[in-house]
């Protein structure tokens, strides 16, 4: 019997920008694509002076010194478990899902998020739960929606942000751009809006 469809949306925060840098925070959601409603969701952000080896670059530290340096104190103050504890905890949660549905794992980035993942899972010597031709860019589908509906990648975006979320906090990340995949898969397939 073929599994139900799950699409999850996945939002992580580094200190670099290569495959094996740090990973501080990782929130996902899982959520019916063609409604919105999420069903599943874990937010976990890690205490970067529990990790066995810091990978970090000057530039992105610099870039979150100038963008929000309060947000980073914020989430690297509250972390809770190791960087690898981290990577092991989101792939138990996602793994679980995975039993069940036909997960598609949507990253902002698939080169980036989900790339960063995958190479971080498989060094913690895990399966990276997803398969091969199940990992899913939000931004070419934003592309997609904002050529077919003639309003542009930003308005799309900015329409679909709560005033209070608060950008590059992953967790509020994940949530935005459910709302925005959403109406860009219903402008897509020409689904009704709900």
């Amino acid at each position: 019997m073929d599994k139900k469809r799950l699409d999850v949306m996945v939002d992580i925060e580094t200190l670099g920008v290569k495959a094996d840098s740090t990973i501080f925070q990782i929130s996902a959601a899982a959520f019916d694509i063609e409604t919105g409603n999420v069903t599943s969701e874990c937010n976990f952000v890690a205490d970067i002076e529990e990790a066995d080896n810091l990978v970090l670059d000057g530039s992105t530290l610099k870039w979150w010194l100038n963008t929000d340096a309060e947000l980073f104190k914020r989430l690297l103050n509250g972390g809770t478990r190791s960087p690898e504890m981290l990577i092991k905890a989101f792939h138990m949660w996602l793994e679980r899902l995975t039993l069940k549905y036909d997960v598609r794992l949507w990253g902002n980035g698939m080169l980036f998020d989900n790339n960063m993942l995958k190479t971080q899972i498989e060094a913690a010597g895990l399966k990276y739960p997803i398969a091969y031709n199940r990992d899913r860019d939000v931004r070419t589908i934003v592309e997609l929606a904002a050529k077919v509906s003639g309003i542009s990648e930003r308005q799309i975006k900015t329409m679909h942000k709560k005033p209070t979320a608060i950008k590059h906090d992953a967790y509020d990340d994940v949530h935005t751009q459910i709302r925005y995949v959403t109406w860009c898969y219903q402008i897509l397939t020409r689904t009704p809006a709900h």
